[in-house]
């Protein structure tokens, strides 16, 4: 009974990521009582309790039970974060200990982040009193992106904010800080001592977003985020080392010495968490391999998939919240397949075959981790499954012992010069990323579909015979047949990127971008967070053409990243050539140019596309007297598409304007809660009364509208469409 009630409760958890809502907190108490209707139905019971639990949770953080008041207050508050050094602006986890002087309830959730400009020199630990701003949870919304809200959730981050003063109330020193401190000193001129530095101590603030996009390019990306893979390695040879000195040293038919090494071997999983931060995924990764190594040592091996069934128990109690978190998939759908593959098909007994029947596992769970990583990132790397296949192995065996062997000996006092040993070990995965990023063949460069037929094909070779895969095939190919859309001649895609304009334009393998979106001093910009991953998933690698229409941060701030990451055969605007003097062909699409002789926001590079059955008008932040030179240089106003000029604000889209573009779409760059209050109230009511369909990029997240061969302009977008889940609608 008490699998059925696990298995109720795992299933129902597991949901949390594709709830549509929230329930409200009054029902969920009320329903409390239900329990003893449910003795009876053991799988209910459970799944009751979990959906339950699950929406206390949601409520904890983002619900009525959440504890933080938004706006300006005075927060108590310990850094629990590694600082970023003599970074300009600093963004960093605070445990807070009281608000306005009052102490927070006891269900509540303690972590918040905030920004703070040139702040003093930080250490981990310290306590201070600080005046912050706090809002709730928030992030922008775009396929292949980050979801920050949901990161956030996962994470228990409870509000975010900025510091708007700071008093040091205690100088106490976090025990990681020295830590932290002598490696980084003792790494700083290795080669790969950011990926030491990350591996030993989860300290990742010196790796660049460069070598970020290497190792995720080359599938690699998992060996870096500290989880259960290396706490699982840590073990298994803490606990193999000990169980041959045992044998040695304490042989004997009655196992004697066996609980010191599984104790030894606990300890070993412990210390390394604590040394990686005791971050939630950690935390979760910790909870799941010391409840594997106690259900072992009470001899329960016998029956993995309960194992398997109350470790992600154990872990969806500590962690309600897991599965809005990547690695709660691919951690348990890893060790799932791998029990599936074992249960089909049992590992055989001689070398040679046991051999196969591993290389057949790796490629399974390359694949099927492929997948998962595809419908979570909408992104995914086709080098994955022989990197992987190349350096699981060498990983396991050799590059992690080592750094962590030597990193400890030097924490401990010795000379820092044992860590090139270590770094040399790092040097193969460094070079293989490296590789893997630029072939030409690389990430992103496949439809998701196309990687899931992959996925059936490898699973069909290994779990199905011939005949059952191929009609499996087929069946999957006749799906996709009768699902396909029409033709799209072109589709316009107007991306999240706060108060910011960023527009990507495609038609066939053709691509141009009409603006960036922002970038800051802190080092943060939309183009690299928002505008590229977009590229990537859409296996975009060069553009034709780039448009900045003016040079306002908000607009062309991510210029410079995005030409560093791509190679771009003509740009425009500001910054580039001439604002597109006469009409240009663009494939199906013809080009038409506009800037008006005047200043600032009036002198936008504007531009017109037009297909023959669809105009489009992208008028960057012009204003009202900007508006008024064009309609006076054209001769056709008339569009079925507008970007609302000047992100909709009250000195722009004038009546006249409105009037003379007759839109039926008009699309809002606002960034949502913006301080402006764009879009103001005054212009949407110009363009409901013309009859046009105002969708805002900062209420709905990504906007894609898709013009198809038959004449029709399909809308859709993120918060509605691709992801209509709870947390996406706060």
């Amino acid at each position: 009974m008490i699998n059925h009630i696990l298995l109720g409760w795992v299933l129902a958890l597991s949901t949390v990521v594709i709830w549509p809502d929230l329930l409200p907190l009054p029902f969920i108490i009320a329903s409390i009582p239900a329990f003893g209707l449910l003795k009876r139905y053991p799988v209910l019971l459970g799944a009751t309790a979990g959906l339950l639990f699950g929406q206390l949770a949601c409520h904890r953080l983002a619900g009525e039970l959440r504890s933080f008041p938004y706006g300006q207050v005075t927060v108590v508050a310990e850094l629990s974060s590694p600082t970023t050094g003599a970074a300009l602006y600093q963004r960093n986890r605070w445990l807070v200990e009281s608000i306005n002087g009052e102490t927070l309830p006891w269900y509540a959730s303690r972590s918040i982040e905030l920004s703070w400009y040139r702040p003093p020199p930080l250490r981990l630990g310290q306590r201070y009193r600080l005046q912050v701003k706090l809002r709730p949870p928030s992030g922008y919304l775009n396929q292949g992106g980050f979801n920050r809200y949901r990161h956030q959730l996962a994470n228990h981050i409870a509000a975010s904010g900025y510091v708007r003063q700071g008093e040091l109330v205690e100088d106490r020193r976090h025990w990681r800080q020295p830590l932290l401190a002598t490696l980084a000193q003792a790494t700083q001129e290795l080669p790969q001592g950011d990926l030491l530095r990350t591996l030993v101590l989860a300290d990742d603030r010196g790796v660049s977003s460069e070598r970020w996009q290497q190792m995720r390019q080359a599938g690699l990306i998992h060996l870096l985020a500290i989880s259960g893979l290396h706490l699982s390695i840590v073990a298994g040879l803490t606990l193999a080392v000990g169980t041959w000195l045992r044998q040695r040293l304490f042989a004997n038919p009655y196992g004697r010495g066996r609980g010191m090494v599984w104790l030894l071997t606990a300890a070993m999983a412990l210390l390394y968490a604590s040394l990686a931060e005791m971050a939630l995924p950690t935390m979760r990764a910790t909870a799941a391999v010391l409840l594997t190594l106690l259900l072992l040592w009470q001899r329960r091996q016998g029956r993995p998939w309960e194992l398997l069934l109350r470790v992600a128990a154990l872990v969806l109690l500590l962690q309600p919240l897991a599965s809005l978190a990547p690695g709660y998939w691919l951690s348990f759908g890893a060790v799932a397949l791998i029990l599936l593959v074992n249960w089909w098909w049992p590992l055989p007994a001689t070398r040679w075959r046991r051999l196969v029947w591993f290389g057949r596992l790796q490629l399974l769970l390359t694949l099927a981790l492929c997948v998962l990583q595809g419908l979570w990132f909408g992104q995914f790397s086709v080098h994955g499954v022989w990197t992987n296949l190349l350096l699981l192995p060498y990983f396991s065996l050799l590059v992690l012992p080592l750094c962590l062997l030597l990193s400890t000996v030097v924490l401990l006092g010795a000379d820092p010069m044992l860590l090139q040993l270590a770094d040399w070990s790092l040097w193969p995965l460094a070079q293989l990323a490296r590789g893997a990023s630029a072939a030409e063949f690389g990430y992103g460069t496949l439809p998701l579909l196309a990687v899931a037929v992959l996925a059936l094909i490898g699973f069909s070779l290994t779990l199905l015979h011939a005949r059952q895969w191929l009609a499996a095939a087929i069946a999957l190919l006749l799906a996709l047949a009768w699902a396909t859309p029409p033709r799209v001649q072109w589709q316009l895609d107007m991306i999240d990127v706060g108060q910011g304009l960023a527009l990507l334009i495609t038609q066939d393998q053709r691509a141009m971008v009409v603006d960036t979106g922002a970038a800051f001093a802190g080092g943060f910009s939309y183009a690299e967070a928002a505008l590229l991953p977009l590229l990537r998933q859409r296996g975009i690698t060069q553009l034709d053409l780039l448009l900045l229409s003016h040079g306002d941060n908000d607009h062309a701030g991510g210029a410079k990243i995005l030409a560093q990451q791509l190679p771009i055969a003509q740009q425009y605007g500001f910054g580039g050539g001439a604002c597109g003097r006469g009409p240009k062909r663009w494939g199906q699409l013809t080009l038409h140019w506009f800037q008006a002789p005047l200043e600032g926001n009036d002198g936008s590079c504007v531009l017109l596309l037009d297909s023959g059955q669809h105009r489009l008008l992208l008028p960057g932040d012009l204003e009202a007297a900007g508006e008024q030179a064009w309609l006076a240089a054209t001769l056709q106003p008339q569009v079925d598409v507008l970007v609302a000029p000047h992100h909709g604000s009250s000195t722009s889209s004038s009546a006249a304007f409105v009037a003379a573009t007759t839109a039926k779409w008009v699309l809002v760059a606002a960034g949502r809660n913006n301080r402006w209050r764009f879009p103001k109230a005054e212009v949407l009511q110009r363009y409901h009364e013309q009859g046009a369909k105002v969708l805002v990029s900062g209420q709905l997240g990504q906007i894609q509208l898709r013009f198809t061969e038959d004449g029709e302009i399909t809308a859709s977008n993120y918060r509605q469409h691709w992801a209509p889940w709870w947390y996406n609608q706060q």
